[in-house]
Parts: structure tokens; C-alpha cells; sequence
């Protein structure tokens, strides 16, 4: 379904399925908002016009949209449309939060990092699981955190929940943690020459859906 903002009715119709069909009625207050150290980068979840509006009117230069590049949808052409009118750039960078990340993907990401105007935001849809792990590696790669640091923002502060298969992204930096605790690697250089995405997918589905055997259908105990 597209939308043509130009036209008011459509713009409403726009709005209303933004409000209800995306949840954005739950972030109308609530953003999900916090700063990732001290050097201009924030978190949240998807914001509004009326956000990005705000964000604005506050300085922001640069959005990173982790959702993706998805034309009439109308969360993004809401988003995007705002991001023109108020003089924002708006970055699409397609993330997964239940699935192990791409190589391609992370060095992207920060060439991305290195390259923006800040102070800059970066949203998902709850601010929660994606905002999460490439939250994790800002802080990591650009704020050079310790890494028991910087895992925090993945964590139930910012809602993200681990039980589910939104696991997957602890287990990546879990894989990270072993192999930094049995011989010291940076973060890139373990995504360039140790990391098999492949591996940890399916490491971590075997894991899942073992425990989801014996904890949920079996009730072992």
C-alpha cells in the first residue's frame, strides 16, 4: 500500500496506520531514548514526524533508520518526508534481530559511524533489540568500551528480551566474549577473520529450540 503525502486525505490515512498498525499510539510518550556515551550518538525506537520535528529543533543532523529501506510503508514515508522537511539526513541500514549479523553489514555500519554528522539517532521499531546490537558496537568500535561495558545496551534496560530468538544477538557477542577470553582479538578484527555467521546461526537455532524442547513442551526439569 503507498501513500501519497501530498495529498491531505492520504497523509491522514498515513498517520492513522502508522498510529495503529505500527503501534505508533505506544510511542506517542514513550521513546525509548538514551544517550551511548558522550560524543553525540542516542538510541530510541521509531520515531514520529512530530519526533523527528523535535529531534530537529534539537540539533540532530543524522537518523539511522536499522528497519530498512521500505517505500510505502507508512512509518518509513512518514519518516523520511519529516526527515526532508526539517533538514535531517536519513540513513537506511537494514538490521535483523533474530538473526546473526553479516560481516558486510557490520563494516558498514561503521563506515557509517565514521562518516556522519552528528549528533545523530539511531531507531528500530521499539529501540530494543537492534538499536540494541549496533548500539553495542558503536560503543565498542567508536567509544572503545570494554566490552562488559558496552553489552549492556542490550540488555532489559532498554527492553530488549533474550529468551526469545531475539537471543540470537546475545549469542553473536557471547561467541565474541569466549573467543577475546581465550586470546585477546579485537572486536573487527574477530568479525573479519574468526566470525562464521553460519556457525553461530545454527549454534544458536540448535540451542534454542533444544531448550525450547525440554523447558516448554517437555517441562523437564
Amino acid at each position: 500500500m503507498s501513500y501519497d503525502l501530498s495529498d491531505p486525505d492520504d497523509r491522514h490515512r498515513a498517520w492513522s496506520d502508522y498510529l495503529w498498525k505500527d503501534h505508533g499510539v505506544l510511542r506517542l510518550r514513550f521513546h525509548n531514548m538514551h544517550p551511548i556515551g558522550d560524543k553525540g550518538m542516542w538510541r530510541a525506537n521509531q520515531p514520529s514526524p512530530n519526533r523527528v520535528k523535535w529531534l530537529a529543533e534539537q540539533g540532530f543532523k543524522t537518523i539511522l533508520n536499522l528497519r530498512g529501506t521500505q517505500p510505502g510503508r507508512h512509518y518509513y514515508d512518514l519518516e523520511r518526508d519529516a526527515c526532508e522537511r526539517h533538514g535531517i539526513t536519513m540513513i537506511d541500514l537494514p538490521w535483523g534481530s533474530r538473526e546473526a549479523p553479516y560481516v558486510e553489514r557490520i563494516e558498514n555500519l561503521v563506515k557509517t559511524f565514521e562518516t556522519i554528522e552528528y549528533p545523530a539517532m539511531m531507531h528500530c521499531k521499539s529501540g530494543a533489540d537492534r538499536a540494541g546490537i549496533v548500539a553495542v558496537i558503536y560503543a565498542i568500535t567508536q567509544l572503545n568500551w570494554p566490552f562488559e561495558q558496552a553489552i549492556e545496551h542490550l540488555s532489559g534496560k532498554y527492553l530488549h528480551v533474550k529468551q526469545g530468538k531475539t537471543g540470537m544477538l546475545d549469542y553473536f557477542f557471547d561467541q565474541y566474549r569466549q573467543a577475546n577470553a581465550a586470546e585477546p582479538i579485537d572486536f573487527m578484527d574477530w568479525v573479519r577473520t574468526k566470525y562464521d555467521r553460519q556457525a553461530i546461526h545454527d549454534g544458536f537455532m540448535g540451542s534454542w529450540w533444544g531448550n525450547l524442547l525440554t523447558e516448554k513442551l517437555l517441562r523437564r526439569e
